[in-house]
């Protein structure tokens, strides 16, 4: 029989192997302070912010969190006297907030393709060479392929600019609900890019670099295979070229550090705000803008910091972008033989204009000096005319800002020779 210093000693050591599992659970687990749950099945966790993705795998000195820049996009904004557009909560908004400390994280759909879901840990959906520097060079422009769980062309249609230096770039994207092919996307965004091509001469108007080592996107997504859904959705993207390889979509590779926030990577904006073809248009206010103090590249929705990527979290050194391309991408998969007709923009073409086409207004870039100033993005690339279309507008009067058009319906459009 079993004394009873020899139970109580079983006891002790059960507890601390039940103690030691909870703190191993708990430094592996973000703290979740809420959960709030969306009737399309979405789920967001308010998790701590000093437990989030980004800081999981980061060195002890680089676990620190960094304040919003003095120098926000909403200063930066006011200080040119650029409208702001109407405020549009993201859906998961109607159902709860997160508290203080904490930020939103949606988590992965039950209904996401896990294959799909890795592809995009790894594979960039915005190519590593430039189409229009490609084709100068006698190479090819199908300059982006998605291969594995989606083999498939990414196509685009975007304007661009080489007016730089620049910090940033702030432009009002139109919100569109669409039907996409269950295994493509279809995506509108603004980018900034840069270069470490030793041979490359930024040149005001110049072209492009054959390749951008470091990139930052943001903008909406439809994107079935990775959401469950054809909803539009948040979504955030860097790239960098050096040693090591990296290209992470939203929160994939923890390399976007989230601040508070009432925006959620991967969330939609709900169905009454929008676009109608012809009718009321609904804009998001998306930017990119660097902190010249501590040298981030902090990202906005609605001139409200988000987050940020850190200066060191690029492989070569990103002190600037040479290059701002805005516009719409669709992977195409072509499921036996043929064009599906997922739609890029609204799937009106590009010729359809500021009443009819997808629209990307009030482009402006951020200067050498932080400010707003009117860049010229009048220059296009269309990988696929005959379906997909780009359409400069040219500036607001007398407001500031570029506006352009662009999209297309996909189809039997796509199948005719350039």
């Amino acid at each position: 029989m079993e004394s009873s210093s020899g139970t109580a000693a079983s006891i002790l050591v059960t507890a601390i192997a039940v103690l030691l599992v909870a703190a191993a659970t708990a430094c592996a687990s973000p703290l979740v302070n809420k959960t709030i749950h969306i009737p399309d099945g979405s789920v967001i966790d308010c998790v701590d912010i000093h437990q989030q993705p980004a800081l999981k795998h980061a060195p002890p000195g680089h676990r620190q969190i960094q304040a919003k820049p003095k120098r926000n996009m909403k200063a930066i904004a006011a200080e040119a006297s650029v409208s702001k557009r109407e405020e549009r909560p993201q859906t998961w908004r109607k159902y709860g907030s997160c508290p203080s400390g904490t930020v939103p994280i949606r988590r992965a759909s039950r209904h996401a393709n896990t294959e799909v879901v890795d592809m995009a840990r790894r594979a960039s959906p915005f190519g590593r060479r430039h189409p229009a520097a490609a084709a100068t060079a006698g190479a090819s422009s199908n300059f982006s392929t998605l291969n594995g769980a989606l083999n498939g062309k990414v196509e685009r249609a975007v304007a661009y600019s080489t007016d730089g230096p620049y910090l940033g770039a702030r432009a009002d994207v139109t919100l569109w609900k669409v039907n996409v092919h269950p295994n493509e996307f279809s995506m509108n965004y603004i980018l900034i890019g840069n270069t470490v091509d030793p041979n490359y001469d930024p040149t005001p108007g110049g072209n492009p670099p054959a390749s951008l080592t470091n990139q930052i996107a943001v903008g909406f997504v439809a994107w079935p295979a990775l959401y469950g859904d054809s909803v539009s959705r948040l979504f955030v993207y860097y790239t960098t070229d050096g040693g090591n390889q990296k290209n992470c979509y939203n929160l994939e590779c923890g390399g976007f550090h989230l601040q508070e926030s009432e925006y959620a990577l991967g969330d939609s904006w709900s169905d009454d705000t929008t676009s109608q073809v012809g009718g009321q248009r609904y804009f998001v206010t998306f930017g990119i803008h660097r902190d010249p103090a501590l040298l981030n590249w902090w990202v906005t929705v609605m001139d409200k910091e988000i987050g940020y990527y850190p200066e060191d979290i690029f492989d070569k050194t990103f002190p600037e972008a040479v290059y701002v391309e805005m516009g719409g991408q669709v992977l195409d998969t072509r499921p036996g033989g043929n064009h599906t007709t997922t739609p890029m923009g609204n799937g009106i073409p590009s010729c359809g204009g500021s009443r009819f086409a997808a629209l990307i207004m009030n482009y402006l870039g951020v200067d050498a000096g932080g400010k707003l100033f009117n860049d010229g993005a009048d220059t296009t690339i269309t990988t696929t005319p005959s379906c997909y279309g780009a359409n400069p507008l040219g500036f607001n009067t007398p407001n500031y800002g570029y506006n352009f058009a662009y999209g297309g319906p996909g189809g039997i459009y796509c199948e005719k020779p350039e």
